[in-house]
């Protein structure tokens, strides 16, 4: 009977979890959120009769230690079917810290199709700071 409680004891501590410290690293797509996204065809270009795409985000730093810089974001362009049909890249060039969120305000990019019936914001990569 012994045997078979250390056995138990030995299996039970042979399948605890190991407690491996994992490398936490930088990851601007990961801990870079965006929400509250508005976007508008804004007024005319100086260039011609044509509208301007603008954008209006929040950005949520979700990491506890990172602070992130030169945030590249896509927009994306979709029709009234859902289809993407075009696309944008702009730098936010500022400064989100950890556990922080900023404003962006009025981000314009490229001109708008007259099909553009909404678009999307996506986090493609940061710096840290």
């Amino acid at each position: 009977m012994r045997v078979f409680c250390w056995v138990l004891v030995l299996l039970a501590l042979g399948c605890q979890e190991s407690k491996q410290k994992t490398t936490d690293s930088p990851d601007a797509v990961r801990d870079l959120l965006i929400d509250r996204s508005f976007w508008k065809p804004g007024s005319l270009s100086p260039a011609g009769g044509n509208r301007i795409n603008v954008h209006r985000f929040t950005i949520t730093n979700t990491s506890h230690k990172y602070t992130y810089k030169k945030i590249e974001v896509r927009f994306d362009y979709y029709d009234s079917s859902h289809r993407k049909i075009d696309a944008a890249k702009r730098i936010v060039d500022q400064l989100v810290e950890p556990r922080a969120a900023i404003q962006i305000n009025d981000v314009k990019a490229d001109i708008t199709r007259p099909d553009v019936a909404s678009a999307t914001v996506t986090i493609i990569s940061a710096s840290v700071n």
